[in-house]
């Protein structure tokens, strides 16, 4: 019985070992200085992919644009981690979340997780005011070994598989279902992207995948 209790006693401290070693800072993961450009591997006979952080409209924030030249709103502080206030869509119309969360906290692990949900404003191009509801829920699966198209490989990357629900004032919604892989010291060095456009009727009118992987990092001079 001394014997049960102590390796029980040894394996709780294994695991809360392996738990505090899994503990990262996200600004080790995540760049978030302007001017840090990552270039993507594109689907055959598209130009590359390119995701790219700027200065946002305060001194604060930054946005970080991705393929489809949409871009989040970002306020990095290196103790509570990573705010996001909303996004900047491709045809220049804004989103502003009443509620900003925290995507990531400024130290993760394996095994956290976030659920996220928001009302919003959307600013239009036209001038018009619509609102909506954003929703985001999130898991920081593991650290694992990725090897991208080009044979780099990035050792222990942060899996995180994550979905966002947006509901439009049109009655739309759109939804995404995605994985990324970020490595130290560069970020999102592997993804795959499911897109999905639901009618207000409940069609649904586009389903794409999106599966791309680093073939360029250029950091903030």
């Amino acid at each position: 019985m001394k014997m049960l209790r102590l390796l029980s006693h040894c394996l709780l401290l294994l695991l809360a070992s392996e738990a505090v070693a899994q503990k990262v800072r996200i600004a080790d993961y995540y760049p978030s200085q302007p001017g840090t450009r990552w270039i993507y591997t594109p689907p055959p006979d598209k130009p590359d992919y390119i995701s790219r952080i700027e200065k946002g409209e305060t001194e604060n924030t930054v946005w970080h644009y991705d393929a489809t030249n949409a871009a989040k709103v970002l306020t990095f502080d290196k103790r509570k981690g990573l705010l996001y206030l909303g996004e900047i869509f491709n045809d220049r119309s804004k989103v502003v979340f009443e509620k900003p969360f925290y995507w990531f906290t400024g130290q993760v692990r394996r095994g956290d997780s976030l659920y996220a949900t928001t009302p919003y404003r959307k600013y239009e191009n036209d001038g018009r005011i619509t609102a909506g509801t954003f929703t985001l829920s999130q898991k920081i699966v593991g650290f694992e070994d990725v090897t991208v198209s080009n044979g780099q490989i990035y050792r222990q990357c942060m899996r995180v598989d994550f979905n966002t629900h947006w509901t439009f004032a049109d009655g739309r919604q759109a939804k995404s279902i995605n994985v990324y892989y970020f490595a130290k010291g560069i970020g999102p060095v592997k993804a795959s992207a499911r897109f999905i456009i639901i009618s207000p009727e409940g069609k649904e009118l586009i389903n794409r995948l999106v599966e791309t992987d680093l073939k360029k990092f250029e950091p903030a001079l």
